[in-house]
């Protein structure tokens, strides 16, 4: 493993871990964003795209858990429209290179999340059940 690899998988974790602190942490700030879920999708994205074990993890959850897949799909779905729209009203009267920027980074973010999304659906999963369950029809 090299050091950048290190480094992106450690900042992953970290903001993972910071996510899943501050999600049920109630924060009086004016922005209408919810923090915690977007920093913990931001970090599952982030560990999704350098890490096939953390990939294949969340995978099997969603797997064998449909209620935590439809809310992933949901919260990822709400979450990027959020910081698009958020985006758009912090850059609405202004110009130049921060507008563009930060623009840039919501843009982003929102395709970052819905690219993890569609990653880790478990459709590996249930094509491996499958055929294990057609295997083990043509041993009866």
């Amino acid at each position: 493993m090299t050091f950048q690899k290190f480094l992106i998988l450690a900042g992953g974790w970290i903001v993972t871990i910071v996510g899943a602190i501050l999600t049920p942490i109630p924060l009086p700030l004016p922005i209408p964003v919810p923090i915690g879920i977007t920093l913990l999708l931001i970090g599952c994205a982030i560990l999704t795209t350098h890490s096939k074990a953390f990939r294949r993890g969340v995978q099997y959850l969603r797997h064998h858990n449909a209620w935590l897949s439809r809310a992933l799909e949901f919260v990822a779905r709400h979450t990027s429209d959020i910081v698009e729209k958020m985006a758009h009203a912090f850059t609405h009267r202004r110009d130049g290179r921060y507008r563009r920027g930060f623009a840039r980074i919501a843009r982003r973010a929102s395709a970052i999340m819905r690219k993890m999304v569609h990653r880790t659906r478990p459709h590996a999963h249930g094509r491996h059940a499958r055929m294990r369950a057609r295997r083990s029809e043509t041993t009866d």
